[in-house]
């Protein structure tokens, strides 16, 4: 029976998400995989320069290179098979990846999938539309200023359709209220609050990563 499962990571930015997994694993709290790269989807994303620090190899799928979406994917495809990947984990990948047979594929999102997902929700776009819904609601009456008000990054299964695969872990986090405050006031513009809200709830998801990474190689090393 396998007790480790091969894992890459894909992305394409700065990679703050891909660092906290890849700390989590070199320092081996993540015991049960193999990290075996971070592919980048751009060439000198900052995400390249962090698995250099942890001696992950880092490899370039360049989507902008390529004619097509569906050719990105063919030549994705050949580089996780070379590395004998069996589970990929997309931390901040702005690119749609495909299912792929055999390999178990993941997705963090920074709020709640169903209700703000779905294509071009990500980044600071999602925590716009969850603030927007805060504001929305006192507005008409259905909530308070003074109630407490929740936003919950996800980690899900990455299919087809976006931010509709089943979750594997979710964290409820509470809204600091001095971001509603001031954007009620008209103190800060919405873009300002989503800003806000995302550097809140990023140390959260860095927390998150890494257990849902060993969860998911867990299910794995059960299943087979």
């Amino acid at each position: 029976m396998p007790t480790k499962v091969n894992v890459v990571l894909i992305a394409s930015g700065g990679g703050t998400d891909a660092d906290a997994i890849m700390a989590a694993y070199v320092n081996k709290f993540i015991p049960n995989i193999y990290l075996r790269a971070l592919i980048s989807t751009k060439e000198g994303a900052g995400c390249l320069e962090k698995a250099a620090n942890w001696n992950i190899q880092g490899i370039v799928v360049n989507r902008k290179k390529v004619r097509s979406e569906e050719e990105f994917n063919h030549l994705l495809a050949d580089h996780l098979k070379e590395l004998k990947c069996e589970l990929v984990f997309l931390v901040g990948c702005i690119v749609k990846i495909y299912p792929i047979a055999g390999i178990a594929i993941y997705n963090i999102h920074p709020a709640e999938p169903n209700n703000f997902g779905g294509q071009g929700m990500y980044g600071l776009k999602v925590h716009e539309r969850v603030i927007a819904n805060v504001e929305d609601l006192i507005n008409r009456g259905k909530k308070k200023i003074t109630d407490d008000f929740f936003t919950y990054p996800t980690v899900h299964e990455a299919i087809i359709e976006y931010d509709s695969g089943a979750p594997l872990l979710q964290a409820s986090i509470k809204i600091p209220q001095r971001i509603i405050i001031a954007r009620l006031a008209d103190q800060i513009s919405l873009a300002q609050a989503a800003e806000y809200l995302q550097k809140y709830v990023l140390p959260y998801e860095w927390l998150m990563l890494p257990l849902a990474v060993r969860m998911a190689a867990q299910k794995i090393i059960d299943e087979n």
